[in-house]
């Protein structure tokens, strides 16, 4: 596997927040297909409908949430990534 940090503690540390965040949208993927789609509200995942107890349900506010997943995602892609360099 791929090192992504030259410290092997803070590797370990980074790749085991990665496996449990990856394991967490299985079990919620599991959960949607089973009838409960409102488990993937990106505010609800992130609990933030802890602070704001309307953000976890409703159409809207899902559609909003992934508006901010968006959000977030284009510019981490944009600025903090880099273009694979042809040949790799």
């Amino acid at each position: 596997m791929k090192t992504l940090f030259s410290n092997r503690y803070m590797d370990a540390f980074i790749k085991t927040i990665f496996f449990f965040g990856i394991t967490h949208l299985i079990i919620l993927t599991c959960i949607a297909v089973r009838g409960n789609v409102h488990m993937l509200n990106a505010f609800k995942i992130l609990n933030l409908d802890f602070f704001m107890p309307g953000l976890g349900s409703g159409v809207v506010n899902f559609v909003l949430s992934y508006f901010m997943v968006l959000g977030v995602y284009c510019p981490v892609f944009l600025i903090l990534t880099k273009p694979a360099k042809a040949g790799s």
